[in-house]
């Protein structure tokens, strides 16, 4: 999977945890509680090292590092964007076919620290 954090995304990760540029951004599927792991959601989480059966994604520019479930590289298009939403306040998670998460909240290591 290749992936595109937009400057406008990376920035409001940035304002959201300083951490976020020595660890990597987690594209979480999460189907806990849905019914059907194909009525999952996608949430951004912060995590600081990578795990077996993870994926380490391909990026396209220069913000961040981005890893995902492999198991769950299906969700996915091929090529996918990281962006931010001024008007919701919400990331998103896109590629060049379809609007796969509209308002995609973060998870940030240092919460609640």
């Amino acid at each position: 999977m290749k992936v595109t954090i937009t400057d406008n995304a990376w920035n409001n990760l940035i304002q959201h945890s300083s951490t976020i540029v020595d660890n990597y951004v987690y594209i979480n599927y999460d189907f806990e509680g849905c019914g059907c792991v194909v009525s999952g959601v996608n949430q951004l989480m912060e995590k600081d090292s990578f795990d077996a059966g993870d994926a380490l994604a391909e990026m396209q520019g220069g913000n961040g590092k981005v890893s995902y479930a492999k198991q769950y590289d299906w969700v996915y298009d091929e090529e996918v964007t990281i962006d931010f939403s001024e008007s919701s306040n919400t990331f998103q998670l896109k590629s060049p076919n379809q609007m796969l998460t509209p308002r995609m909240k973060f998870i940030p290591m240092n919460r609640g620290k």
